[in-house]
C-alpha cells in the first residue's frame, strides 16, 4: 500500500509538472476549455497543439485511474470473504484496499476537472492543419471555441420522448471564419445534440430494472463565399450542397448531419473534409496554377517520412505548392492527428495580434 501510495504521488507530480509546463494562456485555457479571438493560423497552433498533447495523456491518466480503482474494488468485495479465514485482521486488508481504490477515483474527479472536450485533438487539431496547408500559416483565423463538458457547462432541455425522460444539451464547440489563399471566405460550425434518456422497465418477474441510453447528433455547417473573378460554376450542385449568388460571389452553404448512439463519439474529420471537396468540385478555377511534378527521390523520401503508425501523412510544404484552387481531401483520408511535429512553446500564442470575440 505505501508503494502505491508513493506511485500515486509521483504520477501527481508528472502530471503537475507537464501542467506547470504549459504557458500561462495555456494554463487558462485549461481550466477555461473556451476562448474567442482572431489570431494567425501558426498561433492558434502554437496555443492549442502542447494543450492537446496535454489533454491526450490526461485522458489516458483517467482510463488508467479508473481501471486501477475498478480493479481495487472488485480485491476488496474478494476479500470480504477472506475473513471467515482471518477473522479481524482481515478487516486492516479490507479497509486498505477500499481506501486506495477511493483516492484513486479522487484524483480522477481531480484530473477530469482539467479535461477538454475531444473535439478539439481529434477534429479542430487536423482542421487547422489542413486550413494552414490552404491559407497560410499567416492567414488570420477569427474563431469562438468551447471545450467544456457540455453536460456541466449547459442548461439542459427536459423532456419526455415515448414515455422516457430526456435531457438534451446543443453545444456549440468552434465557430470559426477565415479567408483562404484562393480568396474564398470559409466558414464553418461545429456542434452536437447530445441527448440522454434514461428510463425504467419491468420484467415478466416483477423486477424494476433502470436503463439508460445516448444518442448523438454531430452537426457541422459550412459556408464557403468564392468570388466570381476565380471560379465559375460548372454544373448544377450536388444534393446537399445549396449554391446562389451574394454579392456578385459564389454561396456555397452545406450541412453534415451524422447521429450516433453510445458515448465518447466525435464528428469524423473526414466528413469535413469530403463535403470541402465535394463544394470545391462544383466550381473551375478560371486561373489554375500548374502543380509541379515533384521528382521520384523526393516522393520516395515524403513516401517514407510520411507513413506514420501504418497511416500516411503528408508534409505540409509540399501540400503549400499544390493547385490552391483546389481542396484535395485524398491527401487527407488517413489524417494523423497525433502524428505531425508542431512547435510545442505556444508562449506567443496571444503577444501581438488584437484579440476580438467572433460573433457568429
Amino acid at each position: 500500500m505505501a508503494a502505491q501510495r508513493k506511485d500515486r504521488t509521483v504520477a501527481e507530480s508528472k502530471y503537475e509538472a507537464k501542467y506547470k509546463n504549459l504557458s500561462p494562456a495555456q494554463q487558462a485555457f485549461v481550466n477555461e476549455k473556451k476562448v474567442s479571438a482572431t489570431m494567425k493560423i501558426d498561433k492558434w497552433l502554437s496555443l492549442l497543439t502542447k494543450i492537446s498533447k496535454f489533454d491526450k495523456r490526461n485522458d489516458q491518466r483517467i482510463n488508467r485511474l479508473f481501471t486501477l480503482s475498478i480493479i481495487f474494488y472488485v480485491v476488496t468485495f474478494l476479500s470480504i470473504f477472506s475473513l471467515a479465514f482471518f477473522g479481524g485482521s482481515a478487516a486492516y486488508l479490507i479497509f486498505g484496499f477500499a481506501g486506495i481504490a477511493t483516492a484513486l477515483l479522487i484524483y480522477k474527479n481531480k484530473l477530469q476537472q482539467n479535461d477538454v472536450n475531444d473535439y478539439l485533438r481529434l477534429f479542430f487539431i487536423p482542421v487547422l492543419n489542413v486550413l494552414k496547408s490552404k491559407a497560410g500559416g499567416e492567414a488570420k483565423l477569427s474563431a469562438n471555441l468551447d471545450f467544456r463538458n457540455p453536460r456541466k457547462a449547459l442548461k439542459p432541455v427536459i423532456g419526455k420522448v415515448r414515455g422516457r425522460d430526456m435531457k438534451m444539451y446543443s453545444p456549440k464547440y468552434a465557430i470559426a471564419k477565415l479567408v483562404m489563399q484562393d480568396g474564398a471566405t470559409l466558414e464553418f460550425v461545429i456542434a452536437d445534440d447530445i441527448k440522454d434518456f434514461s428510463w425504467r422497465k419491468r420484467s415478466a418477474s416483477g423486477k424494476t430494472k433502470y436503463k439508460s441510453k445516448t444518442k448523438f447528433v454531430h452537426y457541422c455547417f459550412i459556408k464557403l463565399t468564392l468570388p466570381k473573378s476565380e471560379y465559375r460554376l460548372k454544373h448544377s450542385p450536388l444534393a446537399g450542397i445549396t449554391i446562389t449568388e451574394h454579392n456578385g460571389d459564389y454561396l456555397a452553404k452545406s450541412k453534415i448531419k451524422i447521429k450516433k448512439v453510445g458515448q465518447g463519439h466525435v464528428l469524423n474529420v473526414k466528413e469535413f473534409l469530403e463535403t470541402m471537396q465535394a463544394i470545391y468540385g462544383q466550381f473551375e478555377p478560371l486561373h489554375p496554377v500548374s502543380e509541379p511534378e515533384p521528382n521520384q527521390e523526393s516522393s520516395k523520401s515524403r513516401a517514407t517520412a510520411g507513413n506514420v503508425n501504418g497511416q500516411d501523412d503528408y508534409d505540409d510544404s509540399f501540400a503549400m505548392m499544390a493547385v490552391p484552387y483546389l481542396w484535395y481531401h485524398s491527401s487527407f483520408d488517413d489524417y494523423d492527428y497525433d502524428s505531425f511535429e508542431y512547435t510545442d512553446s505556444g508562449d506567443y500564442a496571444m503577444d501581438d495580434d488584437a484579440v476580438t470575440a467572433f460573433d457568429s
